[in-house]
């Protein structure tokens, strides 16, 4: 209801017109809004189905993004709808947005609606004729004008296109994919748990939780099932520990069948929840996997007491602490086991590489301590003997224990056996005394060291004329009483009683068998290397003792030179110093004489070993006399040896004057020297006459040995041919059967 005054002054047409715009206004806005409305609902129900559909959501977090989704819904319906309908518009509003649309009414229509029912104190001053007038103009112009122009309808059709397309698609994705809208409308808007439809469907083997004893390998197997569309190409299995937090692992498909997937966690050591996820399979998330852990039965404390089998001699028990993990121990031993387990068992097996080796009883008062055992704790004694085979080996020991609960623990510890064979013996042997040549009625000088683990039972040299003989000469050789593992042996092996013959080939070879019983597949035989002599005839072999003899004697020869070359040049120095001087010619005339001096001790080291040696060798292979032997030994051998001594001497005075700078005392040392020098030459030309007259001698010897073989020789051969001429001369004449005067007629 208007005020008291100044009459209306727009005319009822205008004024209705006016009124229509406003409704039209409404209209739009209304109209407008309901459309964006439309499409954030439709928003709403894409967004949280996606949401949702990709991730599995739980109903809580469903709940959440549902109230978020709502609450945007809410705003763009209170901005596009509810607050543009809120906006006041009254009469002056309305002729606003006239004017602005029709600028023919230059501001009469807003000055009419403006001074319509204004009271005479508010249009004070203002010509009412000129209001009228103007009214009159505005009601005039405004009369024929289209106000319904003013409402622009293209956003409302833009809108509702929007709109329509929204609700069309809401409609056909309704139409194909109407389980899953159901499903949304379920879990979204009931909140109900209704799963959504998958490709691809797993579960873990076992479902629910897992109880593993500590320390044992936990095997999980995620299985896809038959009625999954799409097979995934690998699982994740995702972790949570205590000590680490989360982790998360891909795996692969086993490969003899690509629908399971296999995950090993090896010894498991703490408590866990794990959950596994493959494809678009995440159900599992939603509870979690624990793994439970119990304490398995095991031993705490491991002892073993082993007594090795009796050939090896070893009878006192070896005792063993558990921690090292490993046994070295041979073949037949019997082990004792004492263990205290951390809680009661029912019961304890021995198993050995998998197989029942024996059983562990509880033992009152086994082991020290067992007095002292807390609740629930005991100790159990058992024991097992190793097979008797003689071989190489390595043994995996494990107990299997059952709790009173009757938890098995065939995962705990396990200790090591390595059997340690009883090896062959091995035979070193050696010679002395002879060369590679030798005589029909030779002794060969050996030595034997024979070695082996637990014991020597015989030892044997063998003889033959190939390496690999059918008839061997085997000698055997006596063993000490006290024969343990090592034995040094010391043996004269005479060939005579074999009959070889010169020319032929002696190959000598030694082994040894040890104690390994034969139930144990024994004994272990060991061979020795293989020596080859060659059988030469005596007068041969002392022609080539006699052929060395004169070779040392040239050798011999030469270092007489060389001891006189020595002496020379301790000369000169002696002459240097006696002119009152040291110089450095003389001191490098002293160094010349030692070296040549120690050059001539070699030589007569050498010759005295050299001659021996020939002794040795004329004595083993029994060729010469004992006392052509003694004559060398005595007239040249120990001769030799004297001599070393002089050279020491002479060594030693020349390197005394090294030190000395005066003249007068080097002069006099250097011509002690030289007499030293002079004395030890003239022992050597008397050895060197010696030598002579016994190699003169001896080849006298063998030369005459050799004419005497010869003429016996001879004399076999004329004896021989002797007596055929005389089986001749009497034998019965005879014929060839058919010849003509055989007897009969032809």
């Amino acid at each position: 209801m208007r005020d008291a005054g100044q009459p209306d002054l727009l005319h009822p047409d205008i004024r209705e017109k006016l009124a229509r715009l406003r409704r039209s206004l409404t209209g739009r806005l209304a109209v407008e809004g309901a459309a964006w409305a439309v499409v954030a609902a439709v928003a709403l129900v894409f967004g949280t189905m996606a949401f949702d559909y990709l991730l599995r959501l739980e109903r809580p977090l469903r709940a959440a993004i549902m109230a978020l989704a709502l609450a945007g819904v809410a705003w763009v319906i209170w901005r596009n709808l509810l607050a543009p309908l809120r906006v006041p518009m009254g009469m002056a509003d309305l002729a606003m947005l006239a004017e602005g649309r029709f600028g023919q009414l230059g501001d009469r229509l807003i000055s009419a609606v403006l001074f319509s029912g204004r009271s005479a104190a508010e249009t004070l001053g203002a010509s009412e004729a000129m209001i009228s007038h103007m009214a009159a103009e505005a009601n005039a112009i405004a009369r024929p004008l289209p106000f319904g122009q003013i409402v622009e309808r293209r956003g409302i059709f833009r809108s509702w296109s929007v709109a329509c397309c929204a609700l069309g698609l809401l409609l056909g994705f309704g139409i194909l994919q109407g389980d899953l809208l159901n499903r949304w409308f379920w879990r979204n808007v009931l909140f109900a748990d209704v799963p959504w439809p998958q490709a691809t469907y797993v579960h873990v083997e076992g479902e629910g939780d897992f109880v593993v004893m500590r320390g044992d390998d936990l095997r999980v197997v995620v299985s896809v099932e038959d009625r999954s569309l799409v097979v995934p190409q690998y699982a994740e299995l995702h972790a949570t520990y205590r000590g680490i937090g989360r982790t998360e692992e891909r795996i692969e498909p086993a490969a003899d069948n690509p629908k399971r997937f296999v995950k090993i966690f090896p010894a498991v050591p703490e408590e866990f929840e794990f959950y596994a996820v493959a494809g678009d399979d995440r159900r599992d998330a939603r509870r979690p996997h624990r793994v439970l852990l119990i304490d398995p039965p095991s031993f705490r404390q491991v002892r073993f007491t082993v007594v090795r089998p009796g050939y090896t001699k070893m009878r006192r028990p070896e005792l063993y602490d558990g921690s090292a993990g490993v046994l070295s121990l041979p073949a037949g031993s019997r082990v004792t086991v004492e263990a205290m387990s951390n809680k009661p068992l029912s019961s304890a097996m021995i198993e050995l590489d998998g197989q029942s080796a024996g059983q562990l009883k509880a033992r009152a008062g086994a082991g020290a301590g067992a007095g002292s055992s807390p609740a629930g704790e005991a100790w159990f004694v058992g024991e097992f003997e190793l097979p008797p085979v003689n071989k190489a080996e390595a043994r995996v020991l494990r107990f299997a224990l059952t709790d009173a609960e009757g938890h098995v623990n065939r995962g705990g510890a396990k200790y090591l056996l390595q059997v340690q064979p009883d090896h062959a013996p091995t035979v070193d042997m050696r010679k002395s005394g002879v060369g590679s040549r030798i005589t029909p009625q030779a002794i060969i000088p050996l030595r034997l060291v024979v070695r082996d683990e637990y014991g020597i039972a015989a030892v044997a040299l063998r003889a033959a004329r190939s390496e690999k003989p059918d008839d061997a000469n085997s000698i055997a050789v006596a063993l000490p009483p006290d024969a343990g593992r090592d034995v040094n042996l010391s043996h004269e092996l005479n060939i005579e009683p074999m009959k070889f013959q010169p020319n032929q080939t002696i190959y000598v070879s030694a082994w040894a068998e040890d104690t390994l019983p034969a139930s144990f597949g024994g004994p272990n035989r060991g061979q020795g290397g293989t020596m080859s002599f060659t059988v030469v005839k005596p007068e041969d072999l002392m022609e080539d003792l006699v052929r060395r003899q004169k070779e040392l004697l040239l050798e011999f020869i030469q270092a007489m030179a060389l001891q006189e070359s020595a002496r020379a040049r301790t000369s000169v120095a002696a002459a240097i110093f006696g002119a009152g001087k040291v110089d450095a010619e003389a001191r490098r005339e002293l160094a010349s004489s030692a070296s040549a001096q120690a050059s001539v001790g070699a030589e007569i080291a050498k010759a005295a070993d050299t001659l021996a040696a020939i002794v040795e060798e004329m004595k083993y292979n029994r060729i010469g006399t004992d006392t052509e032997r003694e004559q060398i030994r005595s007239g040249v051998v120990q001769p030799l040896r004297d001599l070393q001594e002089s050279v020491r001497r002479i060594r030693a005075a020349l390197g005394a004057t090294q030190g000395v700078e005066a003249v007068a005392e080097l002069k006099r040392q250097a011509d002690a020297v030289e007499g030293l020098q002079k004395e030890l030459l003239a022992r050597m030309e008397e050895i060197l006459e010696q030598m002579k007259k016994l190699e003169s001698k001896q080849e006298m010897a063998n030369k005459l040995q050799l004419i005497i073989q010869w003429s016996q020789e001879l004399l076999d051969i004329l004896k021989k041919k002797q007596e055929t001429e005389m089986g001749t001369v009497f034998a019965p004449a005879t014929r060839p059967a058919g010849a003509p005067g055989a007897g009969g007629t032809r």
